[in-house]
């Protein structure tokens, strides 16, 4: 019985040993193989997330430049208005009442399902006396012909009263007898514009000069903050351009939306 037992209990013995090493051996094998596979996940899915990230980068940046491009204002290279312009302007006032447009320059054209046009007027409320002030005028144009006004935007700044004979108005700002800019004016608004301020002025419009001790200025220009996507707004600027040849900017007229249109 003895000898049984000894027997018996040194076999279990064995077996269990033997257990124990073929587990250890099985549990070894699986956590490698789950490391090797989890492994191999990784590298996939990082190789495909590369590229993928790129291409949307891409795609985006070029999304974006084309529809910059496409909804974007094209200014004139010439703001001096054509017989054609004040024809459209005419036909796309004509039935409006209460306030006088009168075009004195053309500043751009847009593409959209038509095209819309952007002027430069004089206006005023039809109302003896009324001083004329300045307005931005967009005008619609369908791909018929036909032509309505869908926007206006005002400003306070006046604009010079034109004698009937002419002749300049003693003391006052001469209307310019077209808008476009001469190379006195444009090297006025330079030297005014030197030095740190923060946002790039380009004359559009000459609208109007003062001779005074030195000489005013009334300009029409397109005012782009210097920053990163600024977008660019026009507004009136007076130039005084001192006897000493240096000048400066005196006043400044935003446009702000009517109701008019």
């Amino acid at each position: 019985m003895k000898k049984t037992d000894i027997i018996t209990t040194n076999t279990t013995n064995t077996m269990t040993s033997d257990n124990k090493k073929s587990i250890r051996v099985r549990i070894i094998a699986v956590a490698l193989s789950a490391v090797a596979a989890l492994s191999a996940i990784g590298v996939f899915a990082g190789c495909n997330a590369g590229p993928a990230k790129v291409k949307a980068k891409t795609v985006t940046s070029e999304t974006s430049e084309k529809e910059t491009a496409a909804g974007g204002y094209t200014d004139t290279k010439s703001p001096a208005l054509t017989d054609k312009d004040k024809a459209l302007f005419k036909k796309a006032t004509e039935s409006l009442t209460g306030v006088s447009y009168t075009p004195v320059a053309y500043l751009g054209t847009q593409v959209v399902a038509g095209t819309n046009h952007l002027f430069l007027c004089k206006t005023a409320p039809v109302v003896p006396g009324a001083a004329e002030t300045y307005a931005l005028v967009t005008v619609y144009e369908d791909l018929k012909g036909n032509a309505s006004v869908t926007d206006v935007q005002n400003c306070e700044a006046k604009a010079p009263a034109a004698p009937d004979d002419g002749s300049m108005v003693a003391g006052g700002v001469t209307e310019a007898q077209t808008p476009e800019v001469t190379p006195d004016a444009k090297a006025a608004l330079d030297k005014a514009c030197q030095g740190p301020d923060g946002a790039k002025y380009e004359v559009k419009a000459l609208l109007g000069t003062q001779v005074v001790a030195g000489t005013n200025y009334t300009l029409l220009c397109k005012i782009t903050p210097v920053v990163p996507n600024a977008s660019s707004h026009y507004a009136i600027v007076k130039v005084y351009e001192k006897p000493d040849g240096s000048a400066e900017i005196s006043e400044t007229f935003d446009f702000t939306p009517s109701n008019n249109a």
